[in-house]
């Protein structure tokens, strides 16, 4: 597996990374993934704070506020790697966000109480 993170600082970039390996391990992801992470400062409209989309390359392209309070960020990311999962195995209803939305909380706070970050 391979995952670049680009922009953010050093700590939004460590957290980012724990929080990528600890989803791909509890989602039983393909450790042959590649999955690219862009962190930006600004805030999206209509309440997104994230994209993901499936690359040309078989990965994944992650682009995260970092404009956002940290257990918002982290369930951001969560909420991005609920749609790797998906495009993965291909099991989705609709446009796959309300499994994204009904998770994102609640593994930002098992990865919490896990001590994961």
């Amino acid at each position: 597996m391979s995952i670049k993170i680009i922009g953010g600082n050093r700590h939004d970039k460590f957290i980012t990374h724990y929080i990528i390996d600890w989803c791909v391990d509890h989602f039983n992801l393909d450790i042959g993934i590649d999955i690219n992470i862009s962190l930006e400062l600004g805030i999206y409209t209509d309440r997104h704070y994230g994209t993901c989309i499936d690359n040309d390359d078989g990965g994944y392209d992650i682009t995260v506020c970092t404009n956002q309070s940290l257990r918002d960020f982290v369930a951001t990311i969560v909420h991005e790697m609920v749609h790797v999962k998906q495009y993965v195995t291909g099991k989705w209803k609709g446009t796959g966000e309300r499994e994204a939305n009904r998770l994102q909380y609640k593994l930002a706070d098992r990865i919490w109480k896990e001590n994961v970050i």
